[in-house]
């Protein structure tokens, strides 16, 4: 009994030995920003963390704030953390706290406020068990509840349109990643929320962006990645298949600027074959050929980022460097930004 117990406190030791030192590998070796045409480096966050909601909320004095919120941090810590970084400045300041922790939650502006949606409270389970509250926080107030979503969901996106906010994609209740997920409406002279018409192809971790009066859901995992494009047209409450992207990916941030959309990074998570997409692909939503076309991508490839557009320019904080798992060794405190006349060229 005691060689049994011996070997089994020896096994134990030398996983965690093991542990360790890929961990210290990993971290070793991740990747660092490199210099890149077009693109710049901002205030680092005050910390490292990933599958982040951020938006770009319009400052009472002009310009835009960036706020960014919620996540994972550590090796697997879920935040209610708030940081915001003021129009020019250099330093982060820390905003009120989520009512709770939440990872791959949405979030969006509406009437000067930001607004929070779903996201999964906990790293335990499998599927995560997402969650229907939404909250709202307006500059020199608290976190207040709103109606709240009628399914769960995480992996989600959400964004505003004119004076509405959508929801669309993400995981429901349902544990087959292939079943349809319904999309959701806000209408602030309604009580709570409509349900609309599904993603044509169910998927989370996908990216959204609104240009020209059209919501493009791009991009995604389910459970696979796709390059898949659909496009949702409010007024009729439909949607049309778009133009797909060169690559499949998900996780990756996305931005609208200008009638041009922006997509860069994503992974592919598989812990065995998977890795970052370094891509940053970008398509004017105007022109009668509608072609992604590659563009210079910024400092670091990561995922879990989301994208926020800041005074015109496509912000990228935060995120993991490296994939699935190994993200855990690879949160950055990083915030890449494309200057305002490059996310605008042609």
């Amino acid at each position: 009994m005691l060689r049994v117990w011996r070997v089994f406190v020896y096994t134990v030791v030398v996983l965690t030995l093991g542990v360790l030192a890929a961990v210290g590998w990993l971290r070793f070796t991740a990747p660092e920003a490199q210099r890149q045409p077009d693109w710049s480096l901002g205030p680092p966050l005050p910390q490292a963390f990933g599958e982040l909601a951020s938006v770009g909320l319009p400052h009472e004095d002009g310009g835009d704030r960036l706020v960014v919120l919620s996540g994972i941090t550590g090796f697997g810590r879920v935040v209610d953390d708030v940081f915001m970084l003021e129009p020019g400045a250099d330093e982060w300041q820390r905003g009120p706290s989520l009512p709770a922790p939440r990872h791959h939650a949405a979030a969006a502006v509406l009437d000067g406020a930001v607004v929070v949606a779903g996201g999964a409270e906990s790293l335990a389970g499998s599927p995560w068990q997402g969650s229907t509250e939404v909250w709202r926080w307006t500059p020199g107030g608290e976190w207040e509840s709103m109606p709240g979503l009628p399914e769960p969901r995480w992996g989600h996106r959400m964004v505003e349109y004119g004076g509405r906010l959508y929801v669309i994609g993400g995981r429901g209740e349902s544990e087959d990643p292939d079943a349809p997920v319904a999309s959701f409406i806000y209408r602030p002279d309604h009580e709570g929320w409509a349900v609309a018409s599904p993603l044509p192809a169910p998927r989370d971790h996908l990216s959204l962006v609104v240009v020209e009066g059209r919501i493009w859901a791009i991009g995604g995992r389910s459970p696979g990645n796709t390059a898949r494009v659909d496009i949702f047209d409010p007024g009729m409450e439909t949607w049309a298949e778009g133009p797909a992207l060169p690559h499949p990916t998900s996780g990756a941030a996305e931005a609208a600027i200008d009638g041009r959309i922006h997509v860069y990074g994503g992974e592919v998570p598989a812990l065995f074959g998977g890795g970052i997409v370094e891509h940053h692909w970008v398509i004017d939503a105007g022109s009668p050929r509608r072609e992604w076309r590659e563009a210079p991508p910024p400092p670091l490839a990561v995922h879990g980022a989301d994208g926020a557009v800041v005074d015109g320019r496509f912000v990228i904080a935060g995120g993991a460097s490296r994939h699935g798992l190994t993200s855990l060794a690879a949160w950055r405190d990083t915030v890449q930004v494309l200057d305002r006349v490059a996310a605008g060229r042609d």
